[in-house]
């Protein structure tokens, strides 16, 4: 009678209400109208309405390919929810197997349902004729479909390739971005123009054809001053780049020019009227590949030259000289005559050398420019104490970032750490790239501490872990939003308070947590700033021995 007044929590009734919710995944490629999203979601809703499921969450990938998961940020997220149990649902809903993934190895798509099964949540194809229940009789047939997904991908492969390599070579561009001095132009079926197309612009009736046409004068004469002054004049293509950036010519992509961007502008059959396709190929988005040249299709006399074809010719031949596969051995004793020749090494040395390899082949082939330096006796005077610690640092920083997220979690946030990119995502609202700041001994003047922004930077928050002078363990923390770091490096002081850093600055990691979680409850973007700290309403400097107030 006692036990009949105590209320108990029915958890068989949870579940069951628990395992009514399902979420769905869409996919829509560019193959056929009736795989669009819209038609895909009405038949998974007509699925879950025969199964009293209710659909509390849509991952959609549009217009990505099923062939790799890698561009697929739906399903992406849709596995990292099942895995990190954030998952509030028991089904994944989807329209037939081929839109789960044409993956050409169906082992990986049956990885990724295994995934979802291993974690509770069952996978269903609602369009299929079998129930994916793990049945002998389903498990063939899924199979079967997964194969027949993956052989239509092969097969349409086969015939695109083939029209594109046809296109070719009847001398219409079958590529994007065409070089410097070129522009794309639309014709139709009967060769009549329909107007230039700008970048970024694509044809849409399948009869038209896109060839290329001369660019503007100015850009034509650049072209042609580049191929008189590597053939005629013998500029390297490293100096005829400089020349170009002192004139503050950019190049097709509105950016600074390089050897390499020259080097393909010389190897550019564009230039003489012709058109060259399949010197790459990346069948199924699998490998890229360099196809010998018996394989290019070639569509000569496709549009005007720019470029008389004595003189192209005469640059790939000087192109081919001076690309000559070179031995360990001979790179070797090219580095030792540079260190003959100017008595010291760098890369910025050797990049000033005329017929000097790179300084990335010899890292290429020997690990690193500094043990290429080694294999010839010869020592960097430069410290490089910071390239030894790297790893060392790194594992740092991932035993740390692994710490703030495990203490975020515990506070009732989600936190995912992308250990490739340093940045820790927390409730899909908040990023938070993490660097390590080291110190940098500087003779005569304040002791700075360097913090690097890197290429990609998410807007948030940079969690800056500065290091002791010896840069072997962490003292102290930086949180400074991400609209501080507008140049490559900021620099922090060794007294914080004499610096506008002063205010990201935290002594522990429980304060880092604390300005964390309070950016997160008041932010609804990923670059909001971080709460900004009460102002005093007077502030008072000291000068000459006089405090001096400084009214508001």
């Amino acid at each position: 009678m006692v036990n009949a007044l105590v209320v108990r929590r029915n958890t068989q009734l949870a579940k069951a209400q628990r395992a009514l919710r399902a979420a769905q995944y869409v996919r829509m490629s560019t193959e056929r109208q009736r795989y669009s999203i819209q038609n895909q979601a009405a038949a998974i809703a007509v699925y879950a309405a025969q199964h009293d499921l209710v659909i509390v969450r849509t991952y959609s990938d549009e217009g990505q390919s099923g062939l790799r998961i890698r561009n697929r940020p739906g399903l992406i997220d849709l596995i990292n929810d099942v895995v990190s149990g954030r998952a509030d649902f028991d089904h994944v809903l989807v329209y037939d197997v081929s839109r789960w993934g044409r993956f050409q190895d169906i082992d990986e798509s049956a990885h990724y349902e295994f995934v979802c099964k291993q974690a509770g949540v069952k996978v269903a194809y609602c369009a299929e004729q079998f129930d994916n229940d793990g049945s002998l009789l389903s498990s063939i047939v899924k199979n079967l479909k997964r194969v027949m997904a993956a052989e239509y991908s092969r097969e349409l492969s086969v015939k695109v390739h083939a029209g594109a390599c046809r296109v070719a070579s009847l001398g219409f561009r079958a590529g994007a971005t065409p070089g410097y001095g070129l522009r794309r132009e639309l014709v139709d079926e009967n060769g009549c123009p329909k107007g230039p197309l700008q970048k970024g612009q694509r044809k849409h009736l399948q009869t038209d054809r896109v060839i290329l046409r001369p660019g503007p004068q100015h850009e034509l004469d650049i072209v042609r001053r580049v191929f008189r002054n590597f053939v005629r004049k013998g500029h390297s293509q490293e100096k005829i780049a400089r020349q170009l950036n002192l004139e503050h010519v950019p190049n097709h992509r509105g950016k600074p020019w390089n050897g390499r961007i020259v080097h393909h502008l010389l190897q550019n059959e564009n230039y003489i009227g012709n058109i060259v396709y399949n010197r790459k190929s990346f069948r199924l988005r699998q490998v890229m590949r360099n196809n010998p040249p018996e394989h290019w299709v070639r569509g000569t006399g496709g549009f005007e030259p720019i470029i008389e074809d004595a003189l192209f010719w005469k640059a790939q031949r000087l192109l081919k000289h001076q690309y000559v596969r070179r031995s360990d051995q001979q790179l070797l004793e090219r580095l030792r005559d540079a260190l003959t020749e100017k008595g010291r090494l760098s890369a910025t040395v050797m990049g000033r050398m005329s017929g000097m390899p790179c300084a990335g082949l010899y890292a290429l082939r020997f690990g690193s420019l500094r043990k290429a330096f080694e294999l010839i006796g010869y020592r960097s005077q430069r410290n490089c104490e910071f390239i030894d610690s790297r790893p060392l640092l790194n594992t740092k920083l991932v035993e740390k970032a692994s710490d703030v997220a495990r203490r975020i979690r515990a506070l009732g946030a989600s936190a995912i750490f992308d250990a490739a990119a340093h940045t820790l995502s927390i409730d899909d609202r908040l990023a938070v790239s993490f660097r390590i700041a080291r110190y940098y001994p500087n003779s005569g003047r304040v002791p700075v501490w360097h913090v690097h922004r890197r290429a990609q930077l998410p807007p948030g928050l940079v969690l800056a872990l500065r290091l002791d002078k010896e840069n072997s363990e962490i003292v102290d923390y930086f949180l400074i939003p991400t609209t501080e770091m507008n140049k490559f490096r900021i620099s922090l002081r060794e007294k914080c308070r004499y610096s506008r850093f002063d205010k990201y600055h935290a002594s522990s990691l429980e304060g880092v947590i604390q300005k964390i979680m309070e950016t997160v409850g008041t932010t609804t973007q990923a670059s909001s700033p971080i709460a900004a700290t009460p102002k005093r309403p007077r502030q008072s400097t000291r000068a000459g021995g006089a405090t001096v107030r400084a009214r508001r």
